[in-house]
């Protein structure tokens, strides 16, 4: 495996050498775009809670304004936050509404933020993910809602200093985790699922005073303490990837833990991998029991999305090497690397040198970039409108469709059939085999152009410059005097043979 491991090391090196140009100021017809728009707190939004009809409608409002700016700067996909602390902002039986959409826990806000998002995406050919806390009950709240006093009586609830979870050692919570996604990914038509990097409480100790230090014994005395806190992550992680794969395989699942992984301490040579070589430590092993690299040797994830955020500069933690080793260990385990990077810099210095430097960032992401598999999720929806501008003109300046997974059962799907146009819309049938919501990817370019003059040499259908748009219905609006083509993308952006109309 350390051979295996030193090949691609050596092979990402050289295809960095020998690809990392002005190119990459232009992105093929594959990335990740996204964007987390977190909710917990009101981070990004809503700025204001409550139920009113003035309040709803500010909050619509809010959410359409970070959509348009979204579909206006290229991006492909909207990571919005839906559990933060064991509560929801969607209709659910298993738990309470949030207290950031209606100001009280368990009470409705008296629409779904859920359903209205995923709709606007869709009307924007935006990809929607379910971004859930698995574990994250409290950061120091005492909540007492119905839910909350039900969870209390079973013991559910795990604390060490401040923070409160679910305690990840219970076979029921594991369930329920379980039982939360599955709600969100049958009720809704969300394109994925993510989870964000809160697990086990910071720096719960390893000792006789440790709250489940009794849970431990009981279940697996055999195993180290630490193990068995990372295995039951390791569960939950791989339960709900069985289970999507069992209800709605085409939903892509991926995680965002703490930037740097994998150290010769920690669990680098455990799972086959040379260890990350920069000096910052990875704290995340032993102080809240997330092993990336598990996730990934185990294939129970479909993306990673580390959370990357320092400059390429940092004296500990520079970002390119850290980016390139997640890129190596992605490609490694046959998954997608999808790097993490905070704008949060720009809120405090908006300097031309400090946009360059997030625009280094994703130059280094596409530098590393192996089979179409890779891309930026930027942190966090706010900060959008400071880089919009230099993203939008220069390094998103056009269209792209986001990767294909290449999971296995995989299949091409049928292309779309009877396109017309007429007064600037373009329509079609969807086609007869298929179920369900279905995607389209549009193009239009030159009529004098033949069909085979317009495909990608690399055998990626037509090339990414004619993409247009993205569709979740069977028309667009497209401009006139060009000849078109539709394929169909699968949920897992799997593309058909185009169907041509001029």
């Amino acid at each position: 495996m350390k051979v295996l491991s030193r090949y691609f090391i050596l092979l990402t090196t050289l295809l960095i050498l020998s690809s990392y140009s002005d190119a990459f100021g232009a992105s093929s017809k594959r990335e990740m775009r996204g964007v987390w728009l977190a909710t917990v707190w009101g981070i990004d939004w809503p700025s204001v809670r409550g139920t009113s009809p003035s309040v709803i409608k500010k909050q619509k409002a809010e959410m359409t304004a970070i959509l348009d700016r979204c579909e206006a700067m290229n991006l492909t996909s909207v990571f919005f936050q839906v559990r933060g602390m064991g509560d929801v902002m969607y209709q659910s039986s298993l738990e309470p509404w949030s207290s950031f959409v209606s100001d009280k826990r368990g009470v409705s806000p008296g629409w779904d933020p859920l359903k209205f998002v995923v709709e606007e995406c869709h009307n924007r050919g935006l990809e929607c993910y379910a971004w859930v806390n698995p574990f994250r009950w409290s950061s120091g709240t005492d909540y007492n809602s119905e839910y909350d006093r039900r969870w209390k009586e079973r013991g559910w609830l795990l604390s060490f200093g401040k923070y409160t979870v679910f305690n990840p050692g219970l076979e029921e919570v594991r369930n329920h985790v379980v039982d939360i996604c599955r709600e969100i990914i049958t009720g809704y038509e969300v394109d994925g699922l993510v989870f964000d990097d809160y697990f086990y409480p910071n720096r719960i100790p390893e000792t006789n005073a440790a709250p489940d230090y009794g849970l431990w014994q009981e279940s697996a005395p055999w195993m180290s303490f630490g193990d068995w806190r990372r295995a039951n992550v390791h569960k939950t992680i791989a339960d709900v990837h069985c289970m999507i794969a069992d209800t709605r395989p085409e939903v892509r699942f991926g995680i965002s833990p703490a930037g740097v992984a994998g150290k010769s301490h920690t669990s680098a040579m455990k799972w086959g991998m040379e260890p990350c070589c920069v000096k910052a430590d990875d704290w995340q092993y032993n102080e809240i029991y997330s092993d990336p690299l598990g996730w990934l040797y185990q294939r129970t994830v479909d993306f990673i999305s580390p959370q990357i955020y320092w400059p390429t500069s940092h004296a500990t933690a520079p970002y390119a090497p850290i980016a390139k080793w997640w890129g190596e260990a992605a490609t490694l385990y046959g998954c997608h690397f999808y790097s993490s990077m905070t704008l949060a810099p720009l809120d405090k210095s908006n300097t031309p040198e400090q946009r360059r430097e997030l625009l280094r960032q994703v130059d280094c992401n596409r530098s590393i970039n192996i089979g179409g598999d890779f891309g930026t999720v930027l942190y966090s929806a706010k900060f959008l409108p400071r880089l919009a501008s230099d993203l939008s003109k220069g390094h998103f300046k056009s269209k792209v469709l986001t990767p294909q997974l290449r999971k296995c059962g995989g299949v091409v799907p049928e292309p779309p059939s009877r396109l017309g146009v007429r007064g600037g819309v373009l329509s079609w049938e969807k086609p007869s085999s298929l179920s369900g919501p279905v995607r389209y990817a549009v193009y239009a370019y030159p009529k004098h152009l033949e069909r085979e003059e317009i495909m990608d040499d690399d055998g990626d259908g037509i090339r990414g410059e004619y993409l247009l748009r993205v569709s979740y219905t069977p028309s667009a609006v497209v401009p006139t005097g060009m000849a078109y083509a539709v394929t169909t993308l699968s949920g897992l952006s799997e593309e058909s043979e185009p169907t041509f109309c001029r």
